[in-house]
C-alpha cells in the first residue's frame, strides 16, 4: 500500500523490526515476478495460546551495546545457530531473547552484503535449524536491496508492542471474518512496523501499525488508523479484495509492489505456521536502520527521550 520504510526488521535477522512501510498505493518498485504463495497444504496449525511467548511483554533491561558478531563463516555459524536455539523457545528473559535477536539480525545483515559466505554458514548450521536460518537469511537479503539508505534518523519514536497473545487474538479474528491466514497478516504486521512499536509515517505518508495511506484506510479501515486491532482487520480486507486468500502473491504484491516483499512476507508467513517458536523470535527483533553512512540500531524507547539514542552497528 505504500513503500518500504527502513530496514527495522531485517526481518527474521536484521527485523524484520519495523523496516518497511506500509500498504496500498504500491509505489515501491516492482524488482521481479512474485513468487508463488505456500501451498496450503503446506500451513501447519497455528500457535496454541500455551505457545505464546509468556515472556514477551515484559519489559528487558536495556542492552549496553550492539554485540559483536564473528569475522568468519565458521564463527557466524556458531552465532547463528545459538541465536535459533534461543530464540525458538516460548519462555525466558526477555533480555536474553532481545541480545539473541540482534545478534542474529546483525549476521543475517552482514550475509546481505557478504552473499559468498551464506552458503559456507548455512553449511555449518544443524539441520535441525538450517531451515529457519537460511529463511532469515534470505528474507534479510531481500529487505536490504530495497531498503536505501537514508540520509537522516526517522522522526520515530519507539513504543511497546501489543503482546503475542493479544497479536494473536487480532489475527485470528481478523481471519474468521475474511479467510486471509492470521500468518500472513503477522508477518506484515513485523515488517511493516514491528508489530507496532514504530509510531510515525513511512515517506509517503503511511500510518498506523499497518501503514495504511489514509486514501486507502478511508475505503477498507473502520475504527482507528493507529488502533492495532482495527488496523490488522482493515489489512485483511484489503488482502482480501486483492486476491487472498486464493492467490496470496498477487495480494501481498498489492500490499507492496515489491516481488521482494512478497518472498519476504511468505517466508516470514511459513514459518509463523510451521514453527511455535517462530512468533518469539520476530517479535523480539530489534529495529536496525539504514542511514546512508551506515546501520544504526535504535533501541527501545527511542524518539521518547533524549536519552536513548541511535547507536552505530559495526558488520
Amino acid at each position: 500500500m505504500t513503500g518500504i520504510r527502513a530496514l527495522t526488521l531485517l526481518t527474521a535477522c536484521l527485523a524484520a523490526a519495523g523496516l518497511m512501510a506500509g500498504c496500498s498505493s504500491g509505489s515501491a518498485p516492482d524488482q521481479g515476478s512474485a513468487k508463488s504463495a505456500p501451498s496450503a497444504s503446506a500451513a501447519a496449525a497455528s500457535p496454541s495460546p500455551s505457545s505464546t511467548p509468556t515472556s514477551a511483554h515484559r519489559r528487558p533491561k536495556p542492552i549496553k551495546k550492539v554485540p559483536r558478531i564473528g569475522a568468519s563463516p565458521a564463527r557466524l555459524a556458531v552465532q547463528l545457530t545459538a541465536a535459533e536455539k534461543a530464540l525458538a523457545k516460548t519462555t525466558g528473559a526477555a533480555n536474553t531473547f532481545a541480545r539473541q535477536a540482534l545478534i542474529l539480525q546483525l549476521v543475517c545483515l552482514k550475509l546481505a552484503y557478504q552473499p559468498s559466505w551464506a552458503g559456507p554458514v548455512l553449511s555449518a548450521v544443524p539441520q535441525a535449524w538450517r531451515s529457519a536460518a537460511s529463511a532469515d537469511i534470505e528474507s534479510t537479503a531481500d529487505l536490504v536491496a530495497i531498503t536505501p539508505g537514508e540520509p537522516k534518523l526517522p522522526p520515530w519514536k519507539l513504543i511497546r508492542a501489543k503482546s503475542p497473545r493479544k497479536l494473536l487474538d487480532y489475527y485470528h479474528a481478523a481471519q474468521k471474518a475474511t479467510g486471509v491466514n492470521w500468518s500472513y497478516l503477522a508477518a506484515i504486521n513485523f515488517i511493516e512496523t514491528d508489530f507496532g512499536r514504530i509510531m510515525g509515517p513511512s515517506s509517503t505518508g503511511a500510518q498506523g501499525p499497518m501503514q495504511f495511506e489514509p486514501a486507502t484506510w478511508a475505503s477498507y479501515g473502520h475504527g482507528s488508523i493507529y488502533n492495532p486491532r482495527d488496523a490488522i482487520m482493515a489489512a485483511a480486507s484489503y488482502l482480501r479484495a486483492s486476491g487472498a486468500p486464493g492467490d496470496m502473491s498477487r495480494a501481498i504484491f498489492a500490499y507492496n509492489n515489491s516481488s521482494n516483499y512478497v518472498r519476504s512476507v511468505e517466508r516470514f508467513a511459513a514459518r509463523l505456521r510451521a514453527s511455535r517458536g517462530a512468533l518469539n523470535s520476530y517479535y523480539h527483533h530489534q529495529i536496525i536502520y539504514h542511514l546512508a553512512s551506515g546501520w544504526v540500531w535504535l533501541p527501545p524507547g527511542f524518539g521518547t527521550s533524549h536519552r536513548v539514542r541511535a547507536i552505530p552497528t559495526h558488520i
